[in-house]
């Protein structure tokens, strides 16, 4: 992250590695689950034409072929999913500075996502289930153009950024609603 002229950075965060288990169940079983089923269905779709064409009595080969290819891209999907999970932890990056929040990281793409404090329309500091489960919690970031748009899950607003996996989500909140009140109060 390139800082501005005269920008300090006030924290540095980045999540903690039980993210990772979150991600196991939302990016992981999900990858692995679409990867099977496109397999399993490849077989079955094919080998019912190649059965159609060929006329041959109801053998089942290719549904059991399909279920044990199926097993083996479920479990190499999973494994290349947990791989690529613990290396985009390490990519995360959150940026509390004296002008701006900043969300940096990514692998196959990388993003960085600032938003100045004169934008910042309000700050959520959140912990579902599964994150007081793990001691995680996330710190929302919103604006006037996301406040407004729902997030598809469960009828919420998306946040402009998100600083998900974090130990302690009350420090950075109160430190963005401290700078928020100085900024409201002065316009600096």
């Amino acid at each position: 992250m390139k800082l501005q002229r005269g920008e300090k950075v006030i924290h540095e965060l980045r999540p903690d590695s039980k993210i990772l288990v979150i991600w196991f169940f939302t990016k992981c079983l999900g990858a692995a689950f679409l990867g099977a089923f496109l397999v399993f269905w490849c077989f079955g779709f094919f080998g019912g034409i190649v059965f159609a064409v060929t006329r041959s009595s109801g053998s089942a080969w290719p549904l059991a072929v399909g279920g044990i290819m199926a097993l083996i891209v479920a479990l190499v999907f999973l494994i290349i999913g947990i791989i690529y999970c613990r290396f985009l932890r390490k990519t995360y990056v959150y940026y509390i500075t004296n002008q701006r929040c900043v969300f940096h990281g990514g692998i196959i793409r990388r993003i960085e996502r600032s938003v100045p404090y004169h934008k910042i329309t309000d700050v959520e500091a959140s912990q579902n289930i599964v994150e007081r489960v793990l001691g995680i919690s996330s710190v929302n970031i919103f604006t006037p153009g996301t406040a407004s748009m729902m997030a598809p899950a469960f009828g919420g607003q998306r946040a402009e950024i998100s600083f998900v996996g974090l130990k302690d989500n009350e420090t950075p909140a109160e430190t963005i609603n401290k700078i928020l009140r100085k900024y409201r109060s002065t316009g600096e």
